[in-house]
């Protein structure tokens, strides 16, 4: 009866196991011939590695997926003609420990079962990424002097407030508004260019595996 038992309770966790493999393992899509399983979106939510010139903010499975999409479909358009060096991405890494912390690197890494090395290529990816976003939207983008003012009464002031801080003056946030609006219109505008990669993308999502994934 215990061997029966005991029997039982291995078949329990190996089928377990074998059901948290095959969600590891799951297609979650395909863009121009390249998958993507939820394990790839497991990575980059788990080390936080979006970048500057994406949106921030908590982010479902769905926006998850169309984020990394786009991503995918920009490195295609320049892969082989943008770099980046092992050095930039030891550079990279390292900024990673000193966010997280040697030690959370590691246990992160261990709960993915993958290798600290096996971190490189989606820190690559993050890189290229960044280079070919940054080179084709470099340009200085105009604010106007009432776009400033209407952020600071509609949005930095009721924030500083809300926060139980006294706003400071116009003139001393003034460059940082500016700053904060030009990043707004810089995304707008890479969103509007992804938009239309992914028109001309042919784009295959797999349902079943998002329904998986809680």
């Amino acid at each position: 009866m215990k061997i029966l038992w005991r029997l039982m309770i291995l078949l329990l966790i190996t089928l377990n196991f074998l059901s948290a493999q095959e969600l590891v393992n799951c297609l979650v899509a395909v863009v121009d011939r390249v998958p993507i399983t939820w394990f790839d979106l497991r990575v980059i939510e788990s080390f936080e590695l979006w970048s500057e010139y994406e949106e921030d903010g908590v982010l479902s499975k769905e926006q998850m997926l169309n984020r990394y999409i786009e991503r995918l479909l920009v490195l295609g358009l320049a892969r082989g003609q943008v770099k980046v060096s092992e050095g930039e991405v030891l550079a990279e890494m390292s900024r990673l420990k000193n966010k997280f912390g040697s030690e959370v690197v590691e246990q992160k890494c261990q709960s993915l079962g993958m290798k600290e090395s096996d971190l490189f290529s989606y820190l690559e990816n993050k890189l290229l990424f960044e280079k070919i976003i940054g080179s084709r939207f470099n340009q200085k983008l105009y604010v106007s002097l009432k776009e400033i003012e209407d952020y600071y009464q509609k949005v930095y002031v009721p924030e500083e407030k809300s926060n139980g801080r006294t706003p400071a003056e116009l003139i001393t946030v003034l460059d940082m508004i500016e700053a904060r609006l030009q990043n707004q219109k810089r995304r707008k505008q890479i969103k509007d260019w992804t938009e239309e990669l992914k028109q001309r993308a042919e784009i295959m999502v797999y349902e079943d595996c998002l329904k998986k994934i809680r």
